[in-house]
């Protein structure tokens, strides 16, 4: 399975995450739609202790991935391209940034011994 590594900050808590794992998808070709849920957690090694995620946010991508694609591997390569120059993000609390994983390192899980 593959992650993102970031280092985010939870806009509750202040705590800093830099696991984050999906936790949710949903493709809709007709509409050209995808539904991620990610879940956000301090470490690899506190979501394996059973430490419940900082933070869950859904993100809308404007695509959807080829048939011959894997969704969740795409959808993780989409989360982490960067934000276009152009962009302003809102303001509001509990805006959730739609880039804010822009940067990050998609990374596969080691292989268990």
């Amino acid at each position: 399975m593959k992650f993102i590594e970031k280092q985010t900050e939870c806009q509750r808590t202040g705590a800093l995450a830099t696991y984050h794992v999906v936790t949710g998808l949903q493709v809709d070709y007709v509409n050209s739609s995808t539904f991620v849920t990610i879940g956000s957690y301090v470490s690899k090694t506190k979501k394996d202790e059973g430490k419940e995620s900082l933070s869950v946010n859904t993100f809308t991508i404007q695509a959807v991935p080829a048939w011959d694609q894997i969704p969740y591997q795409w959808a993780l390569a989409e989360l982490v391209k960067a934000q276009p120059d152009d962009f302003i993000p809102e303001t509001y609390a509990g805006y959730v940034n739609p880039y804010m994983f822009a940067g990050g390192k998609v990374k596969d899980e080691p292989e268990a011994k």
